[in-house]
């Protein structure tokens, strides 16, 4: 006799698939068991296929809709959703693009989806106050490198040498920019995504803001996140400054360990 663990296998393999192992254990009632099999197995794709696009709709109108549906079901038997939740069913599709189109012309899908990702996190991540720029006037001057700051829960950075926030803005609804127009011999892309009261802010962020922020996000103290930065005439006051004012700063902590210990 099959385990109960055996049927729900059997049962998640023939939904992904068009296998028929678990016809034998389904109750007809008066519909054919293979068509019962085949409303489940509709159900989960379309389910899945819609939440994927829900979260990747630049990823879409970029490949095209015929395209999107066989990446999606692709995905969907690569990496099958492990969560009741469908909030989460894109979560690793960044990856799976990486695996399929990194040796090919459309390697910058990856960086898109990875911004699109971000994007979602950023959307439902918890609610932190942004730090008061009053707060820092009772550290001391040597107390400063052993700072460390948090930053906001409701923030990610997206790094990519393609313009992707070009690209995604290019792709919004009523858009006035142009695909053709985007260049992509320029900089790279340092992109903040910051939750604000009613919507989700995305913006290039200089260098050196970049990497110190990114420093911050690591827990590394602000002597050694400084080091880190190597653009010229690199000044971190002003870039500290314009961190806390852009409100991605939840909090600071002096760090009391003894590096030389």
């Amino acid at each position: 006799m099959n385990s109960l663990h055996d049927i729900q296998c059997a049962f998640k393999r023939s939904v992904l698939s068009n296998d028929t192992e678990m016809t034998p254990h389904l109750v007809e009632g008066g519909i054919p068991a293979s068509q019962r099999m085949q409303i489940y197995r509709n159900n989960a794709r379309i389910g899945f296929h819609a939440a994927l696009a829900a979260t990747y709709p630049v990823i879409e109108k970029l490949g095209g809709r015929d395209w999107f549906r066989h990446s999606a079901r692709e995905y969907q038997l690569r990496y099958p959703s492990t969560c009741g939740d469908l909030q989460y069913v894109g979560e690793r599709y960044p990856l799976f693009l990486q695996e399929t189109l990194q040796a090919t012309d459309y390697a910058y899908f990856t960086d898109v989806a990875r911004l699109e990702w971000a994007y979602q996190e950023v959307l439902i991540a918890a609610e932190t106050s942004p730090l008061d720029p009053a707060s820092l006037a009772q550290v001391t001057e040597a107390q400063y490198e052993k700072l460390i700051f948090k930053p906001r829960a409701a923030l990610q950075l997206v790094r990519s040498p393609f313009p992707i926030l070009d690209i995604w803005k290019a792709h919004q609804p009523e858009s006035g920019m142009m695909s053709r127009d985007i260049r992509f011999d320029g900089a790279p892309s340092n992109i903040l995504l910051i939750r604000r009261n009613d919507h989700v802010e995305m913006r290039e962020l200089a260098e050196a803001d970049f990497i110190l922020l990114q420093q911050f996000m690591q827990g590394v103290r602000l002597g050694h996140a400084a080091e880190s930065v190597t653009v010229a005439e690199f000044d971190l006051g002003a870039s500290l400054q314009h961190l806390v004012l852009m409100k991605t700063i939840a909090e600071f902590r002096i760090d009391s360990e003894d590096e030389s210990e």
